[in-house]
């Protein structure tokens, strides 16, 4: 994702079209948005879902921490553009991290992918 202007400077960015083009159906069905934010010196993944099986339209907002993984992890760091980032979490970053942070892939694509991890 190249950003459109040099010096601009975004907090907010939705990527959902982003995971959806890289791993379609693995993603939960409720999913209605996922965005990386940088705010007060750290970065979440914020992700929102919904429960249109029980006839309900509440949505529900959960943000997720991503600072200890920018300091652990030099490709994904509060020093980088929220562009740079975005870029980092959906092309490069394996899904098996991606699934251990956040709780966005389907329940059974979510278990296959981190038994992939403890058998490896």
């Amino acid at each position: 994702m190249k950003p459109l202007f040099d010096t601009f400077r975004s907090h907010s960015l939705e990527i959902l079209a982003n995971l959806k083009e890289r791993y379609g159906l693995l993603l939960r069905r409720d999913l209605v948005s996922a965005k990386l934010l940088h705010k007060e010196g750290q970065l979440f993944l914020e992700y929102t879902v919904t429960d249109k099986d029980n006839y309900s339209f509440d949505n529900k907002v959960i943000t997720k921490s991503l600072t200890l993984t920018a300091e652990i992890n030099d490709a994904l760091s509060l020093q980088n553009s929220i562009f740079e980032n975005a870029r980092y979490i959906v092309e490069e970053l394996p899904p098996t991290s991606l699934a251990q942070m956040a709780d966005i892939f389907d329940e059974s694509a979510a278990a296959v992918i981190i038994n992939y991890v403890q058998k490896v």
